[in-house]
């Protein structure tokens, strides 16, 4: 009798603490970007979104983010489903706490909301990186993660996600990315990332990421990624290439979809390109990577 007491006790005692443990991942936690409820931020609301914000936060250069909007709108052919909601964090360690990421920006699935991180934020109020061109960047992605569901997320082309946001904000030369010359001399030299090797949110990256020779390399396959995307439209049409784009929303099997779309299997496609650009497979074991 005094065991089963003891036992109710401590199943009683467990369920609070994982109910507390739940409360506060939504709160202050990874789960925040779920949240359907959010504290410890001002908040001013536009039009079209709703920023996020510290006391003390110059939110100013924000203004512009109603007419991105309008703009992502209308070169990805799509709506948006709610009110955008962006978050300016304090610190990296901010942003690490509410959303498991460290980068300067990132957008999470589902409500498509977008994080600042403290570092971009000191960026962005010194002029040394161009906000306008990053906001349309994650706009993109959060207006795509809007119009799929949590699960179609996991499987959407991380490639395509990344190659389309940098395309659509014509992000290529900017801060760092490498221009489309730049993207091509690169890949002419024997540098280039299968598409696929990026993953997606539920396949992890592979090693020829974290081991590609460049030291500035996100800032080239990025771009690579954008050099993809202009291909596609510039040979089969923005028509298609929206097509594709738009069904993967509801389709998981990309290599087929692209198929059908296209007209040709997608790594044979890879080929044509890197053949058109001129890709040397062995130029760059000869060069010193710095």
């Amino acid at each position: 009798m005094l065991f089963n007491k003891h036992k109710k006790k401590f199943i009683a005692g467990a369920v609070l603490l994982l109910i507390a443990a739940i409360i506060y991942s939504f709160l202050w936690g990874r789960s925040f970007p779920f949240s359907p409820i959010i504290i410890s931020f001002e908040q001013k609301e536009l039009n079209k979104a709703i920023i996020y914000y510290h006391k003390g936060t110059n939110i100013t250069k924000f203004n512009i983010v109603d007419e991105l909007v309008t703009e992502v709108e209308n070169s990805h052919q799509l709506k948006y489903k709610r009110k955008i909601k962006i978050f300016i964090c304090d610190s990296n360690k901010e942003i690490a706490r509410l959303t498991g990421c460290s980068t300067r920006f990132n957008t999470h699935p589902l409500y498509g909301r977008i994080f600042i991180s403290g570092k971009a934020k000191k960026e962005y109020q010194a002029d040394k990186i161009h906000l306008d061109v990053y906001l349309k960047h994650e706009l993109s992605h959060s207006l795509l993660y809007q119009n799929m569901g949590l699960y179609q997320s996991l499987y959407y082309p991380g490639w395509l996600m990344e190659g389309i946001a940098v395309y659509n904000a014509n992000q290529m030369g900017v801060d760092g990315y490498f221009t489309k010359e730049e993207t091509f001399d690169k890949i002419e030299n024997g540098y280039f990332l299968n598409p696929d090797d990026w993953g997606t949110i539920l396949k992890s990256q592979k090693e020829s990421v974290k081991n590609f020779p460049l030291t500035n390399k996100y800032w080239f396959i990025y771009s690579e990624f954008a050099c993809l995307v202009d291909d596609l439209i510039e040979n089969y049409g923005e028509e298609k290439f929206i097509g594709y784009m738009t069904e993967l929303l509801k389709e998981k099997n990309d290599k087929k979809l692209f198929q059908d779309i296209f007209g040709i299997e997608f790594n044979k496609y890879l080929d044509d390109f890197k053949n058109r650009v001129g890709y040397n497979n062995c130029s760059h074991k000869n060069l010193n990577l710095k």
